[in-house]
């Protein structure tokens, strides 16, 4: 998650071939087969998903856990994918995006990556990068949210923490 529009931007496409890795609740018994031959690809509906890694962590009775890897990261892939395999996806939690990986963050945790580590994971370097360029200030320099301190979180998918209301309960 970042407020950085070019950053999310450069991470979301497929050319820095960073790995998705998800795990996913999909209902029914699942055949390990079918899932190894998405290592090569599949086309559905005229679209082409590249290689898939889909492993079966644990078959229960009436549902099953998968992990996912991806590095396309198409629009509902892996939801389309399952289809395709006559299962519904009933939960899909991202676990790690490249080397970020979700660890033992709990609901609504944040971690800054540090702007050092992200320039490495980048592959910018100080000798290939100078003081002009935007992609690396734009890393470094943490976004300000214009509607202030007051105003709404640049993060919109989550309530504020109770730290930000007063004893009345208002901002």
């Amino acid at each position: 998650m970042t407020n950085d529009g070019d950053l999310a931007r450069h991470l979301e496409l497929p050319s820095t071939g960073w790995s998705r890795k998800y795990r996913v609740r999909a209902q029914g018994r699942i055949d390990q087969a079918r899932l190894a031959a998405l290592a090569n690809g599949v086309t559905i509906d005229g679209i082409r998903y590249g290689k898939v890694i889909a492993k079966l962590d644990r078959q229960m009775a009436s549902n099953a856990w998968l992990t996912f890897a991806i590095r396309e990261g198409k629009n509902r892939e892996i939801r389309r994918i399952m289809d395709y395999l006559g299962h519904k996806v009933s939960r899909l939690i991202r676990i790690s995006y490249g080397p970020f990986q979700l660890g033992d963050l709990e609901d609504g945790d944040i971690k800054a990556v540090k702007p050092r580590v992200l320039e490495d994971q980048l592959g910018l370097s100080d000798s290939a990068t100078d003081a002009s360029d935007k992609t690396t200030l734009s890393i470094n320099k943490p976004a300000h949210n214009s509607a202030g301190k007051r105003g709404r979180h640049a993060n919109h998918s989550r309530k504020p923490s109770r730290d930000h209301f007063n004893k009345t309960g208002r901002r």
